[in-house]
């Protein structure tokens, strides 16, 4: 196993085991690791970004994957799930394949000088609950953490990562771009979005929203969900439809799309106004939105996935989801 001179890390009798196998990396000891790992077709690097979505889709370290949990509902379903059940097979592949792991994000973590400090107290909840995660399923992996924030390893050794062709490759972010990002908004606080005239993508605080469900003029609620309410029900105010889905890699939802899009066209035909929602917006009920864009607007896959993502950019169906999509655009396409 290659090592490097990581930053020391205080230990006391009393720090829980997990941490023993936890350290600190400046930006020059990650620069020299990865270069040595390079050199060596041996050895293989796993790498997590913890970071924010749209940063890590223009500039990330090279070979890193981004793992999202920057929102209350995500940490909860990783911590729900655990860790194998959350990556992509391919990404479990590699974390079994792999004794270090590095993860990192966009904060800056000072440096540990009380004896009695543990190391999950100096993380951000996104990477805290990828760091618990990883412990939880594996006690003896090694988790190698970047101290700075990734700008700052950017700024210091921009050939160590991937920059995207649409940004400027020539300048790294500014000192101050850590200042100045803004936090990921919390799902729970995103309120619903309009993806085409008449059809709302929400959350199941929109649906319990009687102010704003009647501002948007909103008459039908699809609640895809298993232990959501249907608010309303005893009061005769909307139209409701609920399909027990769960967010899950077992979920059959390609069950529901005929009968669920026949419904949701005939009242759109109707100026009929929809509410399609699960607990965040983020999985469930944009995948159905997404098949029925395919279905009753003649979009791909790709196109009508675009369009949803450009009017919610939290949104993110599981790959359980995605698979059954592009099956549908298939049998569309066969049909």
């Amino acid at each position: 196993m290659l090592t490097c001179e990581p930053v020391t890390v205080i230990t006391t009798d009393n720090q829980t085991d997990k941490d023993v196998n936890s350290i600190f990396l400046t930006t020059s000891q990650l620069a020299a690791y990865m270069t040595a790992i390079q050199n060596n077709t041996e050895q293989n690097i796993f790498i997590i970004d913890c970071g924010l979505p749209l940063r890590h889709t223009e500039r990330r370290i090279q070979n890193s994957f981004l793992l999202n949990v920057n929102d209350k509902i995500s940490r909860k379903r990783l911590a729900t799930r655990g860790i194998k059940n959350f990556l992509a097979n391919t990404q479990l592949d590699r974390l079994n394949q792999n004794e270090i792991v590095i993860l990192y994000d966009d904060t800056i973590r000072p440096t540990l000088s009380c004896a009695n400090s543990t190391i999950p107290m100096q993380l951000s909840s996104s990477m805290k609950c990828v760091y618990d995660q990883i412990k939880l399923y594996d006690t003896n992996k090694i988790i190698y953490i970047l101290q700075s924030s990734f700008d700052e390893f950017y700024q210091h050794y921009p050939s160590l990562c991937y920059i995207s062709t649409s940004t400027d490759e020539d300048q790294p972010p500014s000192p101050l771009s850590s200042l100045l990002t803004i936090k990921p908004l919390d799902i729970e606080s995103y309120q619903m979005s309009e993806i085409i005239p008449g059809l709302y993508l929400g959350n199941s605080h929109d649906a319990e929203n009687i102010n704003l469900l009647k501002q948007n003029n909103i008459q039908t609620i699809i609640n895809i969900s298993t232990s959501i309410p249907c608010y309303f029900e005893n009061e005769k105010c909307f139209d409701y439809q609920q399909l027990p889905c769960h967010d899950s890699s077992s979920q059959n939802i390609l069950q529901y799309f005929e009968t669920t899009f026949e419904y949701m066209d005939g009242k759109l035909s109707s100026n009929k106004n929809i509410l399609v929602h699960c607990q965040g917006g983020v999985s469930r009920s944009p995948s159905f939105i997404i098949g029925y864009l395919m279905k009753y607007h003649s979009k791909t896959f790709d196109e009508a996935h675009q369009l949803v993502k450009s009017k919610r950019n939290i949104v993110n169906p599981n790959l359980n989801f995605l698979g059954q999509l592009i099956q549908y655009q298939q049998i569309l396409n066969s049909a």
